[in-house]
């Protein structure tokens, strides 16, 4: 394949971006908590976060780095949830004792479309943080699969901090951002450049 080839391939591959389901009932995370999906990886960590002082905040986005908080990724049938020795006896993200937060971080930045949970009842809700950030409203319920249109990101966390939260994360949906069109412009304008190259080499 010549460069310019290639770089077409890039720039249609770009502008064609396609949805990933993370089905974590049927697909296994490894022994690292990732899983890649049509070629982007998604890391699972296990933390905790405050409900106190508003706004919420990130405490802790992974509790396997540090002593002061017991929390680690527990993957089942049923999808994604938070264990630990004082987490109560349900392996859930829940807010019995302390608030846990499970983050998914992603290799790329992308659109998140939607979130799926499993044993999501009408008393259960979940704050929602962005790279970070909570993002209003707090206490999020209804719907499930719950959407998540217009928000963009590398890193989403989901929380609960009532002591009737107990849920698990089945499955996300997220698309790839494509490439701005500068950057499309600049991919075309080196594969042309490429071309004409092979082109006075061969005269």
């Amino acid at each position: 394949m010549t460069y310019a080839a290639a770089a077409a391939a890039v720039v249609l591959g770009a502008g064609a971006a396609s949805a990933a389901t993370f089905d974590f009932t049927t697909m296994s995370l490894d022994s690292s908590h990732q899983l890649t999906v049509d070629g982007i990886t998604v890391t699972a960590y296990a933390g905790v976060y405050r409900d106190f002082p508003n706004p919420d905040a990130i405490v802790q986005t992974d509790c396997s780095t540090t002593w002061s908080c017991d929390r680690s990724v527990y993957q089942s049938e049923y999808g994604l949830g938070v264990t630990g020795f004082l987490d109560g006896p349900y392996i859930d993200i829940d807010g019995a004792l302390g608030n846990d937060l499970l983050t998914l971080s992603f290799s790329q930045t992308v659109d998140f479309s939607a979130v799926l949970f499993s044993f999501w009842g009408n008393s259960d809700s979940f704050d929602l943080f962005v790279d970070g950030t909570l993002v209003s409203p707090e206490e999020r319920s209804g719907p499930n699969p719950y959407p998540l249109s217009g928000l963009r990101g590398t890193t989403i966390s989901f929380g609960a901090d009532a002591i009737d939260d107990s849920y698990k994360l089945a499955s996300i949906t997220v698309a790839p951002v494509p490439l701005p069109a500068a950057g499309l412009m600049l991919l075309g304008g080196l594969g042309g450049l490429a071309a004409v190259g092979r082109r006075k080499k061969k005269a």
